[in-house]
């Protein structure tokens, strides 16, 4: 299928609105870390003081996961979604307030942060069900890449800009983009008319169950969302964490760090075209060899290496991600059922995600005492082997997306299955 068939996606009025939504939320998102980071590093150097921002987003997020996949799974997505992007846009509009007016601290950045990561768990799970009530269960892989093609020209373009005008005009206005640009989103979610099941009849203890029966049911699903809890976390700490502070360390700038943010985003970029063009069959095995690169930019951090390097480990490692985030994403949607989803993605983030705030402080921790490079190179050879072990699951070699003939008798049987008689 060529690129202007996958694109005919965009006829659909209710994908067109979603995507509109994504883009603009995401255009103030990108810039946001430059502008978040820089603010932080601009009061207090230490980056250990970052590293606990960072951990105080995470830890909500952990905590609230399961709650916002079992209120995906039984409440109007549309609702959550449009009070989580107003929740969101309130808690950056303080934060760029504080930093504005010279008040920002650790402690209140944190507490804000905290604030967003909660929203971010309440939303995300809705967010994740909404695309298969949008398209045809056979075309959502080519719908993951749509998505995500356009977001990642603007995350090419934002971090460069975010970091320019945090250069020249100070931090606050990147912030208080990013806090409109939440506003923006829940007004067009707002519009959206997707349909789906409001689930109540059951008790919430039972939808934790059943999830959590689904989950571990699959081991290609739990045994790659383990290798993500390691992962993830040494990713976020060694790049989102120490990046920056490296390149403060050098006196490089916000400019600069923003010029590697943006390489990254056309590495992103480049990965949604090749995943508009190629469909894999074996797609959990694609997805896991397209983690791989994830560790270039940690070795090239942690070896001082000039920007164009830099740069370039970045692009490789954004190809890599977006390709296996398109193929996770793509393997989720058609392994699981549309009723279980938001549960069942609730626990793959959790998972993911669980290991990041400790991660975020061993990280900083260590980084203060010990060095950035060593930490840095450690980080990329662990993060190398937990990604090749999964090589070794048996669904992940064999797993096949599924073809247009097959979604469609998916759907017959699942149909069939919820009009046969209990």
């Amino acid at each position: 299928m060529s690129v202007r068939d996958s694109l005919s996606l965009l006829q659909h009025k209710q994908f067109r609105i979603f995507l509109l939504a994504r883009l603009i939320s995401i255009s103030g998102s990108a810039m946001a870390p430059v502008a978040l980071a820089f603010s932080v590093l601009g009061f207090d150097s230490r980056p250990d003081s970052l590293a606990i921002v960072l951990a105080s987003n995470t830890v909500p997020q952990l905590l609230l996961l399961l709650v916002g996949g079992v209120a995906a799974d039984r409440f109007p997505r549309r609702r959550l979604i449009v009070l989580g992007n107003l929740l969101l846009a309130v808690t950056q509009s303080c934060v760029a307030l504080l930093v504005a007016s010279g008040s920002a601290n650790t402690l209140r950045i944190a507490l804000l942060s905290a604030v967003a990561g909660g929203a971010s768990a309440m939303m995300q799970p809705a967010m994740n069900g909404v695309l298969p009530q949008t398209v045809d269960a056979a075309r959502l892989h080519e719908a993951n890449a749509v998505l995500r093609l356009p977001a990642n020209v603007i995350k090419m373009v934002a971090p460069a800009v975010g970091g320019t005008l945090v250069a020249l005009a100070g931090p606050q206005w990147t912030l208080a983009w990013d806090a409109a640009s939440f506003a923006l989103a829940a007004a067009l979610c707002g519009l959206l008319s997707i349909s789906g099941t409001v689930n109540s009849s059951t008790s919430v203890l039972r939808d934790f169950q059943e999830g959590w029966n689904e989950f571990t049911g699959r081991f290609w699903l739990w045994s790659y969302v383990l290798s993500g809890t390691v992962v993830v976390a040494l990713w976020l700490g060694g790049y989102q964490l120490l990046g920056p502070v490296v390149i403060h360390e050098r006196k490089l700038g916000a400019a600069v760090w923003g010029t590697v943010q943006g390489a990254f985003a056309v590495g992103l970029v480049a990965g949604g075209v090749v995943s508009l063009k190629w469909k894999p069959s074996r797609i959990m095995l694609v997805c896991v060899c397209a983690d791989i690169p994830l560790a270039l930019p940690l070795l090239a951090l942690a070896a001082g290496a000039p920007l164009p390097v830099l740069a370039a480990s970045a692009v490789l490692a954004g190809i890599g991600l977006d390709i296996a985030v398109v193929c996770w994403t793509t393997a989720l949607q058609q392994q699981l059922p549309e009723t279980l989803l938001g549960r069942v993605s609730s626990l793959s983030s959790l998972g993911e995600l669980a290991a990041v705030p400790l991660g975020y402080l061993l990280v900083g921790v260590a980084a203060t005492s010990l060095g950035t490079s060593d930490v840095l190179a450690v980080g990329a050879v662990v993060m190398t082997l937990a990604t090749l072990v999964l090589l070794l699951v048996p669904g992940v070699r064999s797993m096949r997306r599924l073809s247009a003939r097959e979604s469609a008798a998916e759907d017959g049987a699942t149909e069939g299955k919820a009009l046969a008689p209990s």
